[in-house]
């Protein structure tokens, strides 16, 4: 376990829901998925819906990684498609095998502890046992970035729900990227309709 005094804004987690992508694996396969961390006041938690690759990950193994990056294109495509394996780097500490990712700016691996279970969902106290800096660089936020994740989030629910709403909300978030995003937000937000 890290420090008692470790900050997690140090490493980009700052209090409410903070939008990361968790690495975890099981076996030999690393996988990689856009989750939100939800930080309250000193607590750290994840909430993960049945049915993932992730849920069956965190179930298993109980940890995972959460990667902090401004990469839209790497929460386009680790929405819809397993990353490559080039895109991970495997890091051992204290005997565990992690899955961080190369590009992340910074990265907190967590052990998964209090772990309760429902029917639709996981929910987990997380306690941070290892973390990295890779880049330490200050970035303005770009609506269009964000507009890219919104536009994930809606995604997966249109593809579980299919619901019209859902289609009409990724339109709305398209126009905020096309006034607000540079090429990549643009660039991403054209793979995220290719999923569709």
């Amino acid at each position: 376990m890290l420090e008692k005094d470790f900050d997690p804004e140090n490493f980009g987690i700052y209090d409410g829901i903070c939008e990361t992508i968790v690495t975890t694996c099981k076996g030999w396969t690393p996988n990689a998925a856009p989750m939100g961390i939800i930080r309250r006041k000193d607590k750290l938690y994840l909430r993960l819906f049945k049915g993932s690759a992730t849920y069956e990950n965190v179930l298993a193994e109980k940890s995972l990684v959460a990667n902090i990056t401004h990469d839209p294109m790497l929460f386009a495509l680790s929405t819809f498609t397993n990353l490559d394996d080039s895109a991970f780097e495997q890091t051992v500490y204290e005997n565990n095998t992690i899955y961080p990712l190369k590009e992340a700016e910074s990265w907190v691996a967590f052990e998964c502890i209090n772990t309760k279970i429902t029917s639709e969902a996981l929910v987990a106290e997380l306690v941070p046992v290892h973390a990295h800096m890779n880049e330490c660089r200050i970035k303005a936020p770009n609506r269009g970035f964000y507009a890219v994740i919104e536009a994930c989030i809606h995604a997966t629910r249109y593809q579980l729900t299919g619901e019209e709403k859902y289609l009409k909300l990724i339109k709305a978030y398209g126009e905020i990227v096309e006034k607000c995003g540079g090429d990549a937000e643009k660039d991403a937000f054209k793979k995220v309709y290719e999923f569709l």
